[in-house]
């Protein structure tokens, strides 16, 4: 097999199981057999790395990216404490367990970053803006409808009411902050250009159902991923980049406001929305971390810990910041090399931005601030589509640039896809664990944790 069929088949299966795991999930669930959406998600991330490193034994002259002296430093450490801190933890073999779903992860990004390299650029983005553009299209489809059907039936709505195939609709806001930046390759890539008013819609709509669904944080992180670029992009960029944002932010609040406020309120005489000032917990469960930390401070309380957290506020799975997460499961020194290494990476792609004046990595530079900053409010590095979806926008980031490869010879492949395959039956053998009944919020697994 020629490394640009696998290429595209990786992609095109990448898309599938996006589309499996988010619009027809329902459907898909019920086809199946598995009793959560949400563990469909999970079942679909593990089944296609798999399946991704299996079609790689039978490419020619694959080649994978070498990684940078300070990121192989980087993760070293970061293994070896996390390894660490599991065995010291009160459950170490679900620290190992996220671990293994970590490592699977690292492989999902040089396969997406095999394949990714293999492509021309512009046809990059012809595939990545057809990809987000058709799962936006048929999401707002089935939104639509439903908002419909709610004014057939004179039926008020609450902020999970109009979307399908997520178990809470924050799942649906992580995917979005990353999805809605890439709709923006139109205004930066000329081969897209003609695709401009599309984009303008679909961001619009996105908007809508970011403030129909009250996604405080994400529609935050969106504007604050936008103000940093600003400062790394010319002045005739910036002027575009404001004009556009502006625009299609005003557009989605007046949809917002005629579709989602005005003609309910004419139909049912209700409003669901309401400004929430709270913090929804998110502060409390904050604090908690900051208090809990002195006890473990150097090595955390153990990978995944905090799903089993005593006396902690609220009875989630995770503290909703992905910097608490760190700073509680893998201790001080874990994250201040995590955030460093995260920090300077950041840096070096935006200075990369201002010095080459490369307007075209815009889009892709946007979600990948977008994402990270979501997840200081959100388990976007939780939840398996939304981890799967970052590590994708982190490999696109090695698609310009100087990336040295080396060849990976068959050997090397085969003994990826037995990795694979182990990490992959770990996974997967913890599915209907008893050991996950005291949750009440997904961490790995849904299944189990509700139904007593």
């Amino acid at each position: 097999m020629q490394l640009g069929a696998y290429s595209w088949g990786l992609l095109i299966t990448f898309a599938c199981i996006f589309l499996l795991g988010t619009v027809f999930s329902f459907n898909f669930s019920y086809l199946v057999g598995i009793d959560s959406e949400y563990d469909l998600k999970r079942f679909l991330v593990i089944g296609f790395i798999w399946l991704a490193s299996l079609g790689l034994c039978f490419v020619k002259d694959a080649e994978f990216i070498r990684l940078s002296r300070l990121t192989k430093v980087s993760l070293t450490i970061f293994f070896v404490l996390a390894i660490v801190s599991a065995f010291f933890s009160k459950h170490p073999f679900w620290g190992m367990v996220e671990i293994t779903n970590i490592g699977i992860l690292i492989i999902a990004f040089y396969l997406f970053a095999l394949s990714i390299n293999s492509m021309k650029r512009s046809t990059l983005y012809f595939a990545v803006y057809a990809g987000v553009l058709f799962f936006s299209v048929l999401t707002f489809a089935k939104y639509i409808l439903f908002l419909f059907f709610s004014y057939a039936d004179a039926q008020s709505f609450d902020i999970h009411g109009l979307l399908t195939g997520y178990v809470n609709v924050r799942f649906f806001n992580q995917l979005q902050v990353m999805v809605t930046p890439l709709l923006f390759l139109p205004f930066f890539v000329q081969g897209l250009a003609k695709f401009k008013r599309v984009s303008i819609v679909f961001v619009a709509l996105h908007w809508a159902v970011l403030l129909q669904t009250e996604a405080r944080g994400a529609m935050l992180s969106l504007i604050l991923a936008s103000v940093v670029l600003f400062f790394f992009v010319d002045a005739n960029t910036r002027k575009q980049f404001i004009s556009t944002m502006l625009q299609t932010m005003l557009f989605g609040i007046c949809l917002w406001l005629v579709f989602i406020i005005i003609i309910p309120y004419w139909l049912m005489d209700s409003v669901s929305f309401q400004i929430r000032t709270g913090s929804s917990g998110r502060l409390d469960l904050w604090l908690y971390v900051l208090k809990s930390i002195p006890e473990r401070l150097w090595l955390g309380f153990g990978p995944m810990s905090f799903t089993w957290a005593e006396g902690k506020p609220l009875p989630h799975a995770h503290p909703h910041n992905s910097v608490m997460q760190l700073l509680y499961e893998y201790g001080v020194i874990c994250s201040i090399v995590c955030i460093a290494w995260v920090l300077s990476r950041i840096y070096k792609r935006l200075r990369y931005l201002y010095l080459a004046n490369d307007v075209e990595v815009i889009p892709i530079i946007y979600a990948l601030l977008s994402g990270l900053c979501y997840s200081l409010f959100s388990g976007v590095v939780v939840m398996p589509l939304a981890q799967l979806m970052l590590v994708f926008v982190v490999a696109m980031q090695v698609q310009y640039g100087s990336c040295r490869d080396y060849k990976a010879s068959v050997v090397v492949r085969m003994l990826l896809f037995l990795v694979v395959s182990v990490m992959a039956f770990v996974l997967l053998n913890t599915y209907k664990n008893e050991e996950l009944l005291p949750a009440l919020f997904p961490r790995m697994w849904v299944n189990g944790l509700l139904g007593y």
